[in-house]
């Protein structure tokens, strides 16, 4: 009989990715790395098979913070996961909505989107750019 593996295509893949993801995090500066704290991460492919890293951030703010940074960030996935071609910058409205359950401005009935719905913006990498920082 042979012996079981004492780990499965799961966790091997698992690991993998969060080694990639702590190498990430570590080659930013430390105000960008002070963003990333609280943040959520993830691979998925797109509807044509691009894989897509995304970033979750707890609120809108710490978002736009991360896509006024989008250059470097993107120069990190270059050169550290240059088989993905999207970065998806993402906010989780419920996070930010239990952080701050007591403030009333956690929703505007003028709001297109209620809190109750993820929003994303993507941004494409062009991998045939290898301008590194």
């Amino acid at each position: 009989m042979l012996s079981r593996p004492t780990f499965d295509d799961h966790s091997l893949s698992e690991s993998f990715y969060q080694a990639l993801i702590n190498c990430f995090y570590e080659t930013l500066d430390f105000s960008t790395q002070s963003l990333l704290d609280e943040c959520s991460f993830g691979f998925a492919p797109d509807s044509v098979g691009v894989k897509t890293f995304f970033i979750i951030t707890p609120s809108m703010s710490d978002a736009d913070k991360l896509i006024q940074d989008i250059c470097s960030l993107k120069n990190r996935v270059i050169s550290i996961m240059p088989v993905v071609g999207k970065i998806a910058i993402c906010v989780n409205p419920l996070k930010e909505q239990k952080e701050s359950e007591t403030s009333r401005d956690c929703f505007n009935e003028n709001q297109k989107f209620p809190p109750r719905y993820m929003m994303c913006k993507i941004f494409p990498i062009d991998l045939s750019n290898k301008n590194l920082d």
